[in-house]
C-alpha cells in the first residue's frame, strides 16, 4: 500500500513539473523582445470592421500626428455604370487620393451588376479639410462604405515622434476603434538569380 502511495505521489510530481517546464518554456518566448528592424517613425493602425468613416476622422483628429495614408477602403456608388471613369478621374484630381507617382484611387463594375466599386487611399487626412472635401464627394458620388466582417475597415498609417514607436504602438490599442497596432517592419526579400 505504502508502495502504490509513492509511486502515485511520484506520477503527481513528474506531471506537474512537466507542467511547470511548459509554462516556463511558454513565458520566456512570449517576453523575448522582438527585434526586426522597423522604420522609424511610422506605426500602423488597422480599423475594427464596421467603422464608418467619420469615426475614422474622429478618431484621426484626436490624435496630434501627421497619417501618410489611410487604405484598405472599399465604396460603392448607386451612380450608373457609365459614370465609372468619371469618378475615378474626378477622384484623382483631388490632391489628397493619390500620391502623384503610383497610387491613385481604383475600382471596378461589377460584371453581372455593374456597380461601381471603389478603393480610395487618403493622403494627409488629418488636415480638416481634405476630410470635408472626402465627405462631400461621398454625397457627390453617392458613396457609401463596403464593410466586411472578416476585415478591417481601413488601416491608418501614423507618423509619430522617432523612438517612441513603440509607445505610440500601446497607446493606439487602448482606443475602441483600433483591432490592431504595429510597427512598419521591414520586410527582408530574397532574390533569387535564374542560374543557367
Amino acid at each position: 500500500m505504502k508502495n502504490l502511495v509513492l509511486l502515485t505521489l511520484g506520477r503527481k510530481v513528474i506531471i506537474l513539473g512537466s507542467l511547470m517546464i511548459f509554462l516556463i518554456s511558454c513565458s520566456n518566448y512570449d517576453s523575448e523582445p522582438d527585434n526586426r528592424e522597423f522604420v522609424p517613425g511610422e506605426v500602423a493602425v488597422g480599423i475594427k470592421s464596421g467603422t464608418d468613416i467619420n469615426q475614422i476622422f474622429n478618431f484621426i483628429n484626436q490624435i496630434d500626428h501627421q497619417v501618410y495614408k489611410i487604405k484598405s477602403l472599399t465604396f460603392t456608388s448607386n451612380l450608373p455604370s457609365e459614370k465609372f471613369e468619371y469618378i475615378l478621374d474626378k477622384l484623382n484630381e483631388k490632391t489628397y487620393t493619390n500620391d502623384g507617382a503610383n497610387l491613385f484611387v481604383t475600382g471596378y463594375l461589377h460584371y453581372q451588376t455593374n456597380q461601381i466599386t471603389i478603393f480610395p487611399k487618403l493622403f494627409g487626412m488629418e488636415n480638416i479639410e481634405f476630410q470635408n472635401d472626402w465627405l462631400d464627394a461621398m454625397n457627390e458620388f453617392e458613396l457609401q462604405e463596403k464593410h466586411n466582417e472578416e476585415l478591417n475597415s481601413g488601416s491608418i498609417l501614423f507618423y509619430v515622434p522617432n523612438g517612441k514607436e513603440k509607445e505610440w504602438k500601446n497607446k493606439f490599442l487602448t482606443y475602441d476603434i483600433v483591432d490592431w497596432a504595429e510597427l512598419n517592419f521591414v520586410a527582408d526579400i530574397e532574390l533569387h538569380k535564374n542560374e543557367k
